[in-house]
């Protein structure tokens, strides 16, 4: 039987997140496999400054709760969804947006499935 899965988040356990050659945050990861079912649960976070827009490409769905904080995210052809503390989000692989970030800190759990 396999899991359950435990993990402790502490300073040192973040690593940076890279899009297109810009810092976008950090992130720790709970879990992942890229197999023939990719999948990926685990945190991001957003410190200090507010980090310029950027287009983020959604290659599996993803889920996400924001813990802290506020982002605004415009879905390419579809809503643009104003999201803080408590509020969860889905969205279909092979989606596009553009993420801002408008309050921080900022952090988020996410599930890309």
């Amino acid at each position: 039987m396999p899991g359950p899965w435990r993990t402790h988040v502490d300073a040192d356990a973040w690593a940076p997140m890279e899009l297109g050659g810009d810092i976008v945050g950090e992130v720790h990861t709970l879990r992942s496999d890229e197999g023939a079912r990719a999948y990926e649960a685990g945190l991001w976070r957003v410190l200090g400054e507010l980090p310029a827009p950027f287009d983020y490409d959604f290659e599996l769905d993803e889920t996400i709760h924001v813990l802290e904080g506020g982002v605004v995210i415009a879905v390419d052809g579809g809503p643009t969804l104003a999201l803080g503390p408590g509020d969860v989000a889905s969205f279909a692989a092979g989606s596009r947006a553009t993420w801002r970030i408008v309050r921080t800190p900022f952090k988020e759990l996410f599930v890309l499935s």
